[in-house]
């Protein structure tokens, strides 16, 4: 999803809700992770960059 110079970037998504051009709001739903049948495990790979640089998820997720 780009956010001006920034790109947020989610795989392991089961299923997508938004596609390429949508306008996406705060707290959107955007896809639902896969989750594995065999163990029941279910991991996100979530990637931020600014412009080609990496940049550190932990400094950006909201902290609860």
């Amino acid at each position: 999803i780009q956010h001006g110079n920034y790109v947020t970037v989610y795989k392991n998504l089961s299923k997508v809700y938004v596609k390429k051009g949508d306008n996406v709001t705060t707290k959107q739903e955007i896809g639902q992770v896969f989750t594995n049948p065999s163990n029941k495990e279910t991991i996100l790979n979530f990637s931020i960059f600014k412009e080609s640089a990496t940049q550190n998820p932990a400094d950006w997720i909201y902290k609860m």
